[in-house]
């Protein structure tokens, strides 16, 4: 029997170490319930870089094994012929060469491919960027659909991180009300002429989102922040920590997010922080101290919003768990018991509670779908439909109302976040058309931040809207009327 070439054996020893760490990773990912389990396979995405550069669409045929065919089946048949195919072209070139000089070249050879399927990784990643953006906005990126509004940068900071939040309040005393934009890694206090007043930095810290509140009716500013994979935290106005939520369970994982309100109705603030997976909601006080839990199993998104229109403040929240292209929406009254329970006809359960288009109607809730959005009341019934083109159901998104004419309705605007690089801003008038979208590339992941902020002395209001420019830096564009 002929024996087997030098490249050969190597090749099949790390072909079976590739194989198993393919199949690890896979049983981590199969086994998790956390929404990033798929990290497990980052560092693959260097080691099969020539892999990537396959569409993505040939794998989801084979639906939740696609990791495995993609890194454990093709990754490692690949890692089999690196040293096979150097070992055959050492042979033909040296046909006399002895064979420690041929596992010393070969061994040579494969630091100097690693080091290139790294540059090529970070080609094939800005190759899977451009491939996974949606159709219809991959010919508009960076233009506005129209000249209905102009855009002009009011504010740019490359030291705190991106835009996580946009308000206007009063949160230093005796400064007076401020445009508050906060970042990851800090807060930058402007006047009504976009000049900045103060910094408040987080010394290091990032956190993923950040908003300003006042905690009770003395008016006293706090920051909610939420800091990925650990959990919440409530701050002074000086960015001091006053409390912290980073309750851990091995199975869910840290909390998600936390949203803020006056459930109760006694003049403070109650917070709703959530879990993605298990634990459910857990409302907390204005101390942090735990009021209740309501456990659910699979949390898509919560809000405290005035649902019913009657000045009282209530969670919402929706199951991600959805079935058939429908989605729960439950509504917990002060005590934790659910008020009201709704299957919605869809398959987004990112949601907005908006009063649009009719602001005495009472409130109702903003669905992002594919190529559209979907305003329903809260009994699930559609009361309007909006052109969305490039829409997706995942990933964030915000909405607010926006008067940019004195004598006119209230527009709606909504910024939403797709996959892997997007920041999209939609803008409707009253009867839902669509008369302005922009399309922006950002670098990190993309967070939707807008406020729409009034001018002094009138009723008219200017639409402020975050992004992020290259290096991770912040900006902030304002959206007005076109003359």
């Amino acid at each position: 029997m002929k024996q087997k070439s030098v490249g050969f054996k190597v090749g099949i020893v790390l072909a079976a170490v590739h194989l198993c760490l393919a199949v690890l990773a896979f049983i981590s990912y199969v086994g998790s319930s956390s929404s990033t389990s798929g990290f497990v396979f980052i560092r693959f995405f260097s080691l099969d870089a020539p892999i990537l550069l396959l569409p993505y669409s040939v794998f989801r045929i084979f639906g939740v094994v696609a990791p495995l065919i993609q890194f454990g089946v093709l990754g490692s048949a690949m890692w089999f012929l690196i040293p096979w195919l150097i070992d055959r072209a050492i042979t033909l070139l040296f046909p006399n060469g002895k064979w420690i000089v041929r596992v010393i070249i070969s061994a040579g050879a494969i630091p100097v491919i690693l080091a290139g399927f790294d540059r090529l990784n970070s080609f094939s990643m800005k190759l899977m960027i451009h491939r996974e953006r949606p159709a219809e906005l991959k010919k508009v990126l960076n233009r506005a659909s129209s000249n209905f509004l102009t855009e002009k940068v009011i504010f740019e900071d490359n030291a705190c991180g991106i835009v996580r939040s946009i308000s206007r309040m009063s949160c230093r005393g005796g400064d007076g009300t401020e445009l508050i934009v906060a970042m990851g890694g800090g807060i930058a206090f402007l006047n009504e002429s976009y000049q900045e007043q103060g910094r408040l930095n987080f010394s290091g810290r990032r956190f993923k989102t950040i908003e300003p509140l006042n905690m009770d009716d003395s008016n006293s500013c706090r920051f909610i922040a939420y800091r990925y994979g650990e959990g919440i935290y409530l701050l002074d106005a000086g960015g001091k920590e006053i409390w912290s939520c980073i309750q851990h369970d091995e199975e869910a994982g840290a909390a998600d997010g936390a949203c803020f309100g006056d459930i109760d109705g006694d003049g403070k603030q109650e917070f709703a922080v959530y879990y993605p997976y298990g634990q459910g909601i857990h409302l907390l006080d204005s101390e942090g101290k735990m009021k209740w839990e309501y456990p659910v199993y699979a949390i898509g998104h919560v809000e405290i919003a005035d649902v019913f229109g009657d000045g009282k403040a209530r969670i919402i929240y929706s199951d991600s768990n959805d079935a058939e292209g429908i989605t729960d929406f439950t509504i917990l009254d002060s005590e934790g018991t659910a008020a009201s329970e709704q299957k919605i006809a869809t398959e987004s359960y990112e949601f907005a509670v908006i009063r649009w288009p009719n602001r005495e109607a009472g409130p109702n809730i903003l669905l992002t779908e594919d190529n559209k959005i979907r305003i329903v009341d809260i009994k699930g019934k559609t009361v309007m439909q909006l052109d969305a083109p490039g829409c997706r159901v995942s990933r964030d998104m915000k909405a607010v109302t926006v008067k940019f004419k004195k004598d006119e309705a209230e527009y709606l605007a909504v910024m939403k976040s797709l996959f892997p690089d997007l920041l999209v801003l939609y803008v409707y008038d009253a009867n839902g058309k669509l008369v302005y979208q922009k399309t922006d590339a950002v670098e990190g992941l993309p967070y939707p931040a807008l406020a729409a902020i009034p001018i002094d002395g009138t009723t008219i209001e200017k639409l402020l809207v975050g992004s992020s420019a290259k290096n991770f830096s912040a900006r902030v564009f304002e959206y007005s009327l076109t003359p």
